[in-house]
């Protein structure tokens, strides 16, 4: 519970902090879809959202994201030089809907660095192997955190680019972290 609290109270200071210098604008509503690799696990991430400005700097978002993990198996010398085993990543698929709010430094019109935070919930499907036979389907729950930058192009369409880390728990005893690297573009209406 002490987790929940702090996202809210850091979420609370964000829009505080921008609500207090917004300029006076119409609100828009925005559609983006982006992709890309993930760092540290070899794999890519597709995401899509929606979104809701009450401002030119604030998002509120909601949207899919569906990201995959390959599989690894990592090898070692055993006595006698035979080849064995040492550690398996199962990797696998991710689908989850996903909320959350970007925090933007400047307005829509200028280039500008961006925060991200929110959370998502799905499933999680682990690949099925030689190594790893059965099949399994767990929830999957979910942090986000993360940064970018936007780019303007034309009035009301942008190129972005951003880092984000999914933390979470998946299934009963799993945890999952999830770093994808994506660009996209982004369309205001």
């Amino acid at each position: 519970m002490d987790l929940r609290r702090g996202w809210v109270l850091a979420v609370g200071v964000l829009v505080s902090f921008t609500i207090g210098r917004a300029e006076a604008q119409t609100s828009s509503v925005s559609v983006q879809a982006a992709a890309g690799p993930t760092l540290i696990d070899s794999g890519h991430n597709f995401s899509a959202a929606l979104g809701f400005s009450p401002t030119s700097r604030i998002t509120l978002l909601g949207g899919v994201e569906q990201a995959h993990l390959a599989s690894r198996t990592t090898y070692g010398e055993a006595p006698g030089a035979r080849r064995v085993v040492t550690s398996e990543f199962r990797g696998g698929t991710v689908t989850a809907a996903s909320a959350g709010l970007r925090v933007s430094l400047f307005a829509a019109d200028r280039i500008s660095p961006y925060a991200i935070a929110g959370f998502g919930m799905g499933v999680s499907r682990p690949t099925v192997n030689e190594a790893f036979p059965t099949r399994v389907t767990n929830d999957a729950r979910f942090l986000i955190a993360g940064g970018g930058m936007d780019v303007p192009l034309r009035e009301r369409f942008s190129l972005f680019g951003d880092v984000r880390m999914f933390f979470g728990a998946e299934g009963v005893e799993g945890i999952l972290a999830v770093v994808p690297i994506r660009a996209g573009m982004r369309w205001r209406f």
